[in-house]
């Protein structure tokens, strides 16, 4: 004898034959859960759902369910409309979720699809000899293995650095417009510094063709300088940033410097130069990109919906303003 399984699974037509010569037998609904290996409120279920006025026929039992199961909600969904959105977000950088956040924010209620069924439909084209999968974001990532790091690498090339331990509490809680976090994402022959809004994850980003300390902090001022609100700006500690002074200065903005090899301390920055390396991995030759084409990826990047943000982009979180991106 089975014992109970408490996880719900779906019958097939072998267990409603078993049930049917169960139940002619005369036993209960509790001991025909045991014998087929089922929660007894599936047998109960069952029964309700599938009988006919004729009673429990385990053939037309089984026809009912697929038809039920074939016209539910959730089998409608699977729409030209759905794969077609699912295909061109891929292709934009979008995560699965992040087109399931989309989809809640612009589609009625019939047409929204969670994150797991879009991962269902992405290895389903896999196995059918598509290439989805290779437009997932982290399809192919590789990881630091571990090592031995100095702890206070690059704490020595900035002059009057403030550790992130004296930033105040408020830039902590993401509640507010205007706490940046910069880096510089390398490249062949050119780099690009980027500064994000904490809250919103807005990207600003501009092209030096030598990593100085002048080029980086003109390039800063210059991004700053369009946007309505600095507060503070949160940084790595590379020798790039050592003209931070300048910057708090033009800006009015505190800085405040992250402590070395702790990423997590600068986590949104981090992210987004993650997103922008699936577009321009290490060594690529940055020199060769035109103006165009960078602030083309970055407003790429801030169009792409955030499950951080509930579905919206960093561009409709900064601004306030609301656009169609799938409709």
């Amino acid at each position: 004898m089975n014992k109970q399984n408490k996880h719900y699974n779906q019958l097939t037509q072998e267990p409603r034959y078993q049930i049917s010569g169960l139940r002619k037998a005369g036993m209960s609904l509790r001991a025909i859960a045991l014998e087929v290996g089922v929660h007894s409120s599936t047998i109960s279920r069952e029964l309700r759902r599938n009988a006919t006025v004729d009673g429990y026929n385990p053939k037309t039992a089984h026809q009912l369910s697929d038809t039920r199961r074939k016209s539910a909600s959730k089998a409608n969904k699977r729409t030209d409309k759905t794969n077609k959105i699912i295909k061109e977000s891929l292709v934009l950088g979008w995560s699965p979720d992040a087109i399931s956040q989309r989809l809640m924010l612009e589609t009625p209620p019939d047409e929204h699809i969670c994150h797991t069924t879009i991962y269902k439909r992405i290895e389903e084209d896999r196995l059918q000899g598509g290439t989805l999968y290779r437009q997932l974001p982290r399809f192919g990532k590789r990881r630091w293995k571990g090592g031995k790091r100095n702890k206070k690498a690059g704490v020595k090339l900035i002059p009057d650095r403030i550790d992130i331990s004296e930033r105040p509490e408020v830039v902590d809680k993401r509640e507010r417009i205007g706490d940046w976090e910069g880096d510089t994402v390398h490249g062949q022959n050119a780099h690009l510094v980027t500064l994000v809004d904490r809250s919103t994850r807005f990207t600003l980003a501009k092209r030096v063709l030598k990593k100085t300390k002048e080029a980086v902090a003109e390039a800063m001022l210059e991004m700053l300088r369009k946007v309505h609100s600095v507060k503070t700006i949160t940084l790595d500690n590379g020798g790039e940033f050592a003209a931070h002074a300048r910057v708090a200065k033009g800006t009015g903005a505190k800085v405040y410097f992250a402590k070395p090899y702790a990423s997590w301390q600068r986590g949104t920055n981090e992210n987004t130069n993650g997103r922008i390396r699936r577009f321009w991995p290490k060594k690529f030759d940055m020199a060769t990109l035109t103006d165009k084409e960078i602030d083309d990826l970055i407003l790429l990047l801030n169009l792409t919906p955030r499950n951080v943000l509930g579905g919206l982009t960093p561009l409709e979180a900064f601004t306030g303003r609301r656009v169609a991106l799938i409709t």
